[in-house]
């Protein structure tokens, strides 16, 4: 079938069948091309190759985090969480985190920006920042907890500190990319979506 819909009539379905669209759409109506999921898993790559060398004030940022907390208010949810599963599986797949701990982390995370965002609304670039802080935060609590539960070392401090610096540098790199993302999402996106 050249054509997925999602959330789609059979009228849909048979007038995309006839024309060979290229693109699924999901229940908001927004298009997500097949080279998403392509580019989730080339951010999942660079993540795992740059940010291990990368090291700003003691702390590694984390690309995936922030290029899910980006498609997540500039596209949608549906997308925000497809790029959290890909992304953060093929992270995953290259760094030594238990399996699962990433992609998990970022669904969550991407379902937490996206209902913060239906509540609160995206106030220009302050929210995209703040999600991206506390969505950092939660990322690592959330590893964290993982890495004690399957590792045979005991109960260990959370080190407060390294998480609120790696939030602060995820956050200050969101903000820097907010511009250049909105850019792109206007360009390829129909209309600029809300996060739910």
């Amino acid at each position: 079938m050249p054509n997925v819909r999602v959330g789609a009539t059979l009228a849909d379905r048979i007038l995309a069948a006839r024309h060979g669209a290229a693109d699924f759409v999901n229940p908001g109506g927004f298009i997500i091309p097949y080279l998403s999921p392509l580019l989730a898993i080339l951010v999942g790559i660079v993540h795992a190759a740059l940010a291990p060398v990368i090291v700003v004030g003691g702390v590694k940022p984390n690309l995936v985090l922030i290029a899910v907390v980006l498609v997540t208010l500039l596209v949608g949810l549906l997308p925000g969480m497809i790029w959290a599963f890909t992304a953060g599986l093929t992270a995953n797949l290259l760094v030594g985190a238990p399996l699962g701990s990433i992609p998990l982390a970022m669904l969550v995370v991407s379902v937490m920006v996206a209902a913060g965002a239906r509540v609160i609304g995206r106030v220009g670039w302050i929210y995209p920042i703040a999600a991206t802080f506390v969505g950092s935060i939660v990322a690592d609590l959330i590893a964290l907890g993982i890495s004690q539960l399957v590792t045979e070392a005991g109960s260990t401090p959370i080190p407060i500190d390294l998480i609120l610096a790696a939030a602060t540098l995820n956050a200050a790199i969101a903000g820097l990319l907010l511009y250049p993302a909105r850019l792109v999402a206007r360009r390829y996106v129909a209309d600029e979506a809300p996060a739910w």
